[in-house]
């Protein structure tokens, strides 16, 4: 029984997203294709510190993340745009 609810719990987890980083092959860490709102910017996940929710990265920062569900990734730089104030992976 325990061994069902925990398996229920950890699909669930997963199904909603709250698992946002993994790594890859080579063990760097990427992130899901995920856009946040921080201190009024609309950052994309890859360009967060993995597990703090409140930092942006720099311009010119590496940035990993994945396209879908195959595995498939892109990887950039993460870049500030004034105009629509983003922050997001520029590939």
């Amino acid at each position: 029984m325990q061994l069902t609810t925990f398996i229920i719990s950890a699909a669930l987890a997963l199904s909603s997203g709250a698992a946002a980083w993994t790594q890859d092959g080579n063990g760097v860490w990427v992130a899901n294709n995920n856009w946040y709102t921080i201190r009024g910017v609309r950052v994309h996940e890859s360009c967060t510190h993995r597990g703090d929710s409140g930092t942006i990265l720099r311009n010119g920062e590496f940035c990993k993340w994945w396209t879908n569900g195959a595995g498939s990734t892109a990887q950039g730089s993460c870049q500030y745009n004034s105009k629509d104030n983003t922050a997001y992976c520029q590939v």
